[in-house]
């Protein structure tokens, strides 16, 4: 795991620049005892338990998880972090699309290694909240999603890509 890339304080952003506080528990896999209020699951303690679990849930998917495995229990998961050890692993961009494709309408968090610089294609692919550690995250957001008005692909949000724009004025 690489050190993180800032000397900021974490803090809990939403993709509308709302700093929040952070009201999960994560539980490691290995943990037996439950808490009081929402708490996060482990990936593989997830698969092992959302089945006989009533209620809501969040899961944390780690690089090498395969969400996939979780789509069975959506409707259990109100919560997915999914974690950024380092900044040069973006195998999370791919969880949040995957995620979105398949109807997922709940909470996409990225935490870890989250930088300045990668929240546009992070909203892009369809988080919600970021743990980023930044002078300062609201105004981070807000660069970010101005950052660029017109694009070459699709992705998770609703953005339509340049050339359906040309095409759809030229029909």
């Amino acid at each position: 795991m690489s050190p993180l890339n800032s000397s900021h304080e974490a803090q809990l952003v939403t993709n509308d620049g709302e700093i929040i506080p952070d009201g999960w528990t994560l539980l490691a896999d290995e943990d037996t005892t439950g808490v009081d209020g929402p708490y996060v699951l482990g990936f593989a303690r997830a698969l092992r338990e959302l089945d006989g679990l009533n209620g809501h849930y969040g899961v944390r998917i780690n690089p090498g998880d395969d969400v996939r495995l979780l789509l069975p229990f959506i409707e259990k998961i109100t919560l997915v972090e999914v974690a950024f050890p380092g900044y040069r692993d973006g195998r999370g961009y791919s969880t949040a699309r995957i995620l979105r494709e398949a109807g997922y309408s709940h909470v996409i968090r990225a935490v870890g290694d989250v930088l300045r610089d990668q929240l546009f294609q992070m909203l892009r692919c369809g988080f919600d909240e970021f743990l980023v550690k930044d002078k300062d995250p609201a105004q981070a957001i807000e660069a970010a999603k101005s950052r660029f008005s017109v694009f070459y692909q699709g992705a998770a949000d609703d953005k339509r890509p340049v050339w359906a724009l040309r095409h759809a004025a030229e029909g």
